[in-house]
C-alpha cells in the first residue's frame, strides 16, 4: 500500500499533465512558460516508471514504461528551446500514458474499469490545480499577461472537482461493496468505523476546494493575481490531503469514489 499510492500518484499526474497546455493553445504564453510545464511531469512520472523497476511486475511492462520515458524526454528535448509546445504532441504522449497507466493499475490493484476512470479524474484534478497554482505564481514575474489564462485554469480545475462530486454523490447513494464478508452501501460504509475517514476525503478533496474557489474568482475579478495565486497554494494542499485518502479507500476496500 505504501508502494502503490504514490507510485500510481505520480504515473498518472505525469501523464495527465501536459493536456492542460491546451489551456494556453490559442494564444500561448511566452518568456520559456513552458519549460517547467515540460520538466516537471516528466521527472514526477520518471520516479514512478523507476519505482516499477523494483516492482514484481511483467517484464514487458517494464520494458514500455521505460520506452514512454525515453519518448517524453525526447519530446521535452525537442520543445524545451522553442517558444512554444505543440499541445497535439502532448497530448499523443498523454494518451500512450494513459494507456500504459491503465495496464499498470490493473496490474497493481484491479482491472476494473471504473475505478481506472476514476483514478484518471483524479490526476486530472491533481494536475489542474497544480498547473493552475504554478501559472498564478508565473504571473507574480511577468508583467502584461492576460487574466484569461489563470481564470481559464481555475474555472478547468473547477468543473472537474464539480464532476467528481456528482460522481461521489450518485455513487455513495447507489453503490455497493462487500465488506466485513457481507454486502452494504457505500453510504453505511461511510458512516462506519472503517469508513469514517472518506468525510476527510470528500471534504478535503471537493467540498473544501469548491468552497475555496468562490475566493479564488473574487480575487480574480479584482485582477489580484497574487492573491489568487496564494488562495490555490491553500487548495493544492487540501486537494493532496483528499487525493492521498481517496486513494487509500480505492486500494484497500475498492470504494471507487
Amino acid at each position: 500500500m505504501l508502494v502503490k499510492i504514490p507510485l500510481l500518484a505520480f504515473l498518472i499526474f505525469g501523464v495527465t499533465y501536459p493536456l492542460f497546455f491546451w489551456l494556453t493553445a490559442a494564444d500561448p504564453i511566452k518568456n520559456n512558460f513552458h519549460r517547467f510545464h515540460l520538466a516537471c511531469p516528466v521527472v514526477i512520472a520518471g520516479l514512478a516508471i523507476i519505482g516499477l523497476w523494483f516492482l514484481p511486475v511483467d517484464q514487458a511492462l517494464k520494458n514500455v514504461g521505460g520506452l514512454w520515458l525515453l519518448c517524453a524526454l525526447l519530446t521535452t528535448a525537442i520543445f524545451w528551446k522553442k517558444e512554444t509546445v505543440n499541445p497535439w504532441a502532448m497530448t499523443v504522449l498523454c494518451l500512450w500514458g494513459l494507456k500504459f497507466f491503465a495496464i499498470v493499475y490493473g496490474h497493481m490493484a484491479a482491472p476494473d474499469l471504473t475505478q481506472i476512470l476514476i483514478s484518471i479524474l483524479a490526476g486530472l484534478i491533481v494536475s489542474a490545480i497544480f498547473y493552475a497554482m504554478n501559472l498564478g505564481h508565473f504571473y507574480l514575474n511577468a508583467r502584461g499577461l492576460k487574466i484569461g489564462h489563470l481564470k481559464n485554469s481555475v474555472i478547468a480545475f473547477g468543473a472537474l472537482v464539480f464532476l467528481r462530486l456528482l460522481w461521489d454523490v450518485s455513487y455513495a447513494a447507489t453503490a455497493r461493496l462487500m465488506y466485513g464478508g457481507e454486502q452494504t452501501t457505500v453510504w453505511a460504509f461511510i458512516n462506519s468505523l472503517d469508513g469514517f475517514m472518506l468525510w476527510a476525503a470528500v471534504f478535503f478533496g471537493t467540498v473544501f476546494p469548491l468552497g475555496a474557489l468562490y475566493f479564488a474568482f473574487g480575487t480574480l475579478r479584482l485582477k489580484n493575481t497574487q492573491a489568487t495565486t496564494g488562495i490555490l497554494y491553500v487548495i493544492l494542499s487540501a486537494v493532496l490531503l483528499g487525493d492521498l485518502a481517496y486513494k487509500y479507500y480505492l486500494l484497500k476496500f475498492g470504494v471507487v469514489m
